[in-house]
């Protein structure tokens, strides 16, 4: 081909290129006027005159170089966008592999202060590597403009030549572009979702060119329970070459759950002392059904092995290995919990599912990569379908038991056609050659995993608390109980507060801090977990009632509902950028103190306290009473009844709160009667 052709052919497309480029600027800045999003604009704390986003993707021997370049302008408006935008902010990965990078703080009067980016980019000293980024851009005040351009690189393999793109910000942006470009030898297959806008795209013998593009986009408010995908308008790409075939759920089976949990036939040593662990602890319940003896072991090695940090030389070792050293890594848990199911012909499924706040799975467009938790089912002697959920380094799953962010979320099983009593030995296993077997046809179904209600999903604390008065002190001894997804919550946190020594003392630290030790306890002298769903957690403790009652003198006491009433509430900002609330389930949270008092008492100011609340989204009661002559009962309940809350509806829950800041405002004195 005449290269004269291709120099033209070149030029041609940057041509069309620029003119496009061009034109959707100055139609932008046309449409701007004095409209509506002007005002959104001048009112926000700061506002992008435009956020670009291009990724090159390249071939690099076996594997592909992706060249992400960012480059933006913000405008910020006030103080409070100073302290809030005014910085340059990378991850430790992007300030490790920066190409080029330039920012400038174009000032209002027509200067421009650059920052030395050789004073934020340092080496530490030992790792030899830069810590993520948070630097203050120089000379930033109201009015300024900041430009960013900055660009870095990531080396990818086949598989991970994707992306999910959303153009929305935090703040709000007049003209928001993504673009991919890589050669002509590729594809780029995309799915839009909730009205993202079709992109432009320009393919020639030279590039493959494709730019999403939105203006005038409103600002968002989230929260922890912001769901973007459901909400936003984005797109998922992913990159193939033009002859690869269409993913299936059979290539999901055998990349990701294969790889995942096939295991070792390398290891000679120690392979057949999973058979004989089997039998040896078996031992009294041998002629039990298949399903008993799966639960009696899976709960052998929950309550008797340690999960782990795997060995590198561990990769290859059988489960044989972990048996006898009683622990393992959450690689091989996986490898075990599937050789346990075929050895005892048990037919199970992989399950394939992602976090509620992540967005639906999409079962048309199927995506490497898009699944955050893979575990197995399996359906018992009842035909009730039972969940597998291997254990991390953190925390061990009880059986049935699943992160609460999969509640009521719906997830995909897949299993073989054959079954794994047919298949062959080599099938079975990762082979000495490091080759995983692969599934020719699989079977699929769509399922809604369980979640809990209020009922099950609940906190429930009784405190007995004794007066002292020459002391001036509250003992108190607790029974707290929590059951549901709050049960699962709370082990999970206790376990990593055991494990993370460092992330153990900061919570202390900042429970001094903030001085939240109403209830101080001082021992815990029993804890229970029942290990069938809703799995409740029992915790028998003692201690110190503080910042309850204050002692005004030898017969009068003022008692502050304050600090007492620390329920889990849903928090709420009404705003009119906020997004719809995904709760992980609905919940109660229910309080009981009873306060014993050496002598006879009084209570002043107890007419008309009691508060009952209900709405369509949850309920909240108190009530203070004299139980006997010598006590008081305080009890308070906070209920959420549904786990979606619209955000036209999250006034209700505003309201809610508002009835437990009612009760918390409440004080009563409290007067002793001399015997």
């Amino acid at each position: 081909m005449n290269p004269l052709f291709l120099i033209r052919k070149k030029f041609n497309f940057y041509l069309i290129f620029y003119c496009f480029f061009y034109s959707t600027i100055l139609t932008s800045q046309e449409n701007l006027g004095y409209n509506n999003f002007d005002k959104v604009c001048k009112k926000s704390d700061a506002y992008y005159l435009y956020f670009y986003t291009d990724v090159t993707y390249e071939p690099s021997w076996s594997s592909y170089k992706k060249y992400t370049s960012v480059d933006n302008k913000i405008v910020i408006n006030n103080s409070k966008g100073v302290d809030e935008f005014a910085f340059l902010k990378l991850d430790e990965y992007e300030a490790n592999h920066i190409k080029k990078i330039e920012i400038k703080t174009l000032k209002a009067n027509g200067t421009i202060i650059k920052l030395d980016s050789s004073i934020v980019f340092k080496k530490d000293a030992k790792t030899k590597k830069i810590d993520a980024i948070n630097y203050p851009i120089p000379g930033v005040e109201p009015g300024d403009t900041i430009y960013t351009a900055y660009t870095y690189y990531e080396i990818l393999k086949k598989n991970e030549l994707k992306n999910y793109v959303s153009l929305h910000k935090n703040i709000p942006s007049i003209n928001s572009q993504y673009t991919i470009k890589t050669n002509p030898e590729m594809i780029v297959k995309y799915k839009n979702y909730n009205n993202f806008p079709e992109p432009t795209v320009v393919s020639n013998d030279s590039l493959l060119y494709v730019q999403f593009s939105e203006d005038k986009l409103k600002p968002f408010l989230e929260t922890k329970y912001s769901c973007l995908p459901c909400d936003l308008p984005y797109t998922y790409y992913t990159l193939n070459k033009k002859n690869d075939k269409l993913r299936t759920w059979g290539n999901v089976y055998n990349e990701e759950f294969n790889f995942l949990t096939l295991p070792m036939a390398i290891d000679l040593d120690r392979s057949s002392y999973f058979k004989r662990w089997k039998k040896r602890t078996l031992d009294e319940a041998k002629d039990s059904s298949k399903y008993y003896k799966f639960e009696f072991l899976y709960n052998t090695v929950l309550n008797d092995f340690e999960i782990a940090e795997a060995q590198p030389y561990e990769f290859i070792k059988s489960s044989g290995h972990f048996l006898k050293e009683k622990r393992f890594d959450n690689i091989s848990i996986r490898r075990f919990y599937r050789q346990l199911l075929e050895d005892l012909e048990i037919e199970y499924w992989a399950v394939f599912a992602k976090s509620k706040r992540k967005g639906e799975i999409d079962f048309d467009y199927i995506r490497n990569g898009e699944f955050d938790h893979i575990f197995f089912a399996y359906k018992d002697e009842s035909d009730n379908l039972q969940f597998i959920y291997p254990h991390n380094n953190i925390f061990k799953y009880q059986l049935n038991e699943i992160p609460t962010s999969l509640y009521n979320t719906q997830a995909v099983m897949v299993k073989p056609v054959i079954r794994a009593s047919e298949k062959k030995k080599k099938e079975k296993f990762i082979t000495r050659e490091l080759q995983i077997a692969k599934e020719d046809s699989v079977t699929i179904a769509k399922v809604i995993l369980p979640g809990m209600n209020s009922t099950y999903n609940r906190v429930d604390q009784i405190v007995y608390g004794d007066v002292k008065l020459e002391a001036k002190k509250v003992t108190f001894k607790s029974r707290l109980l929590v059951s549901g997804g709050l049960s699962t919550e709370l082990r999970n946190y206790f376990s990593e507060m055991n494990q993370n020594k460092e992330l153990g003392e900061y919570y202390d630290a900042l429970y001094k801090i903030e001085g939240d030790n109403t209830l101080e306890i001082d021992s815990i002298f029993k804890t229970y977990l029942n290990n069938e769903k809703p799995f409740s957690y029992v915790i028998n403790s003692s201690g110190k009632l503080n910042n309850t009652i204050s002692f005004i003198n030898d017969g009068m006491m003022s008692l502050s509902v304050e600090k007492l009433l620390s329920h889990n509430i849903v928090e709420t900002t009404l705003n009119e950028d906020n997004l719809h609330y995904y709760l992980d389930y609905k919940y109660s949270d229910d309080f009981q103190l009873y306060l014993n008092f050496p002598n006879e008492i009084e209570i002043i100011g107890s007419e008309n306290s009691t508060i009952t609340f209900k709405n369509d989204y949850g309920e909240f009661s108190f009530e203070i009473k004299q139980m006997k002559k010598n006590q008081v009962k305080i009890k308070s309940s906070y209920k959420i009844t549904k786990d979606f809350i619209s955000k036209e509806d999250l006034v209700h829950i505003e309201k809610l709160n508002d009835e437990l800041k009612r009760a918390k405002s409440k004080r009563f004195i409290i007067k002793t009667i001399a015997n």
